[in-house]
């Protein structure tokens, strides 16, 4: 669940992917100010998706919302934002990769098995 190396940079790019286009599908047009509470939950989302807080989760809101846009939509963007619902869908399944906030909380852990341990008594 946690790649490094190269498969952990690609994780960090499509987190990244993934952030800039729920900015640039869903972010409200004109002024922000006017949708305040919007700007904010997108905002916080793109950036918890970025920094990779709750991937799993976050992955599933941002496909949850560009559903609903692309349900909502009348421009001709149809296929684009179907790309970024496959590409958040597969964020969430592949999980956040090493470098991420994910990684630093819920980390590698080395599971023992009972059977792996000698006896003390030998």
């Amino acid at each position: 669940m946690f790649p490094t190396g190269a498969a952990g940079v690609a994780l960090i790019l499509l987190r990244v992917s993934v952030a800039i286009t729920l900015f640039t599908q869903v972010m409200p047009q004109g002024n922000p100010a006017a949708h305040l509470w919007t700007s904010t939950g997108v905002g916080l989302l793109g950036v918890a998706i970025c920094l990779g807080l709750f991937t799993p989760v976050s992955s599933i809101v941002c496909c949850l919302i560009e559903a609903a846009t692309l349900l909502d939509m009348k421009s001709p963007a149809f296929l684009a934002l179907t790309s970024s619902i496959l590409v958040a869908a597969s964020l969430g399944l592949l999980g956040p990769g090493a470098y991420s906030l994910d990684a630093r909380m819920f980390g590698r852990r080395l599971v023992v098995s009972s059977s792996d341990k000698t006896p003390s008594g030998n």
